[in-house]
């Protein structure tokens, strides 16, 4: 008897045409009407990018921000980080279950940190891929069950699920908002300045009508560039659960992250001894050694998607072929790696090509090997893994994709 477990991304229920005329690869129109040929719904439709962006977050319209997020509720909130797209918060929502919540201003004309806004045809491919990606983690935990409890793989239809992890960022709530910036959040936006220093605008420059996208993701810990490994063991562990989970990706949505530098890889401390993996149908187990690892921001990420033609896919990516700041910043391997990207795919951004995960995962081993923080590094299993690092480093270049690495090398 087989116990076969069935998940599903969202747009397996609502699969469409939408992203791929509503994306930013083929719109030249600010806010473009588009033809929806869906598989459940064969009545033809016409949506906007914003209405495409609402029905992702199951509204009919945007929310008032301070009516989705009053003070009261951001009570036990700080910010924790930001970027050029916006700023970072970590808050404990109403469920007590601590949350990380990234916000986004879009569609405004005023500039944020010396960049234009991105438009809702813009943010599609983030959002839909960071949801595609965390719905990947569905079936893990019933599978680990299945496990503890003594069962045997045979009792499992692995080959149903087909690839699974739960290394991409878990995804609680997609939510568009608008109107002042909340208070509370502009006064720990200046707390963050006044200790940290802030190189970002303070969002009260932003207007009263300003839009929002606020992606509400699980907390997943601090990012590789300032954890403190106990040795290169834990370091290494992580490793494979990165290049585990990118082959995964791979292999569902021939997917490339991008931009995978260590402030994209985060740690938790766990105490779950392996992390699992379904990857072409059969399970992989890599260590944990302590350390849970998640992969987060999917700005500039590639995935390919189901369409409503049979044996048809759209490819979901940002074109970054005009993005000269991009690669001629100099001082890191982190810009070499962009310039090794645009060399490998002829700066056709549209096409997968999963060597680009392998150029990110190059770098990362670099990073263990030369600038990560470690405690313990005079012991002998300090020095043996910080060797097996070496030894990845020195072949990893040499595989064609993260599948390709973690199916065939012998040494890891």
């Amino acid at each position: 008897m087989h116990l076969t477990l069935q998940y599903t991304g969202f747009l397996s229920d609502d699969c469409d045409d939408t992203i791929v005329g509503l994306s930013k690869l083929s719109l030249d129109d600010v806010e473009p009407e588009i033809t929806v040929l869906g598989i459940h719904d064969t009545s033809n439709r016409v949506a906007t990018a914003r209405d495409y962006v609402l029905r992702r977050c199951n509204q009919t319209d945007a929310i008032l921000f301070d009516e989705c997020y009053p003070d009261a509720l951001l009570k036990n909130c700080h910010k924790i980080g930001e970027g050029v797209y916006g700023e970072v918060f970590l808050w404990r929502a109403r469920d007590g279950r601590a949350r990380v919540m990234k916000i986004v201003p879009i569609a405004g004309h005023t500039k944020v940190n010396g960049e234009d806004q991105k438009d809702y045809h813009e943010i599609i491919s983030e959002i839909v891929i960071a949801m595609e990606l965390s719905a990947l983690r569905a079936p893990i935990a019933d599978i680990e069950r299945h496990f503890d409890e003594g069962n045997d793989t045979d009792a499992l239809d692995l080959h149903a699920i087909g690839n699974a992890t739960d290394v991409f960022n878990q995804v609680l709530a997609v939510r568009c908002v608008y109107g002042s910036y909340p208070s509370r959040l502009l006064d720990l936006w200046d707390l963050y300045d006044e200790c940290k220093g802030s190189e970002n605008d303070n969002p009260a420059i932003l207007p009263v009508d300003q839009q929002y996208i606020v992606l509400e993701l699980a907390n997943a810990g601090q990012d590789l560039e300032s954890y403190q490994f106990n040795n290169a063991e834990q370091a290494h562990a992580l490793f494979l659960q990165v290049a585990f989970g990118l082959a995964v990706g791979e292999e569902a949505y021939q997917f490339e992250h991008r931009d995978l530098h260590w402030g994209n890889v985060l740690i938790a401390p766990t105490e779950q001894k392996f992390a699992t993996f379904v990857l072409r149908g059969r399970r992989h187990c890599t260590p944990r050694c302590g350390v849970a690892a998640t992969i987060i921001d999917y700005s500039l990420s590639r995935v390919s998607l189901p369409a409503s033609a049979p044996a048809r896919c759209a490819a979901l990516y940002n074109d970054l072929a005009d993005d000269d700041g991009l690669f001629d910043a100099v001082g890191d391997y982190q810009f070499e790696v962009y310039r090794l990207m645009k060399s490998k795919l002829g700066n056709d951004w549209k096409n997968f090509e999963p060597y680009t995960n392998i150029l990110w995962l190059h770098y990362t081993v670099d990073k263990m090997i030369t600038a990560l923080r470690y405690k313990r590094t005079n012991t002998k299993i300090h020095k043996h893994y910080i060797d097996k690092l070496k030894g990845i480093k020195n072949r990893i270049l040499d595989y064609k994709s993260a599948t390709d690495f973690v199916l065939t090398d012998n040494e890891y």
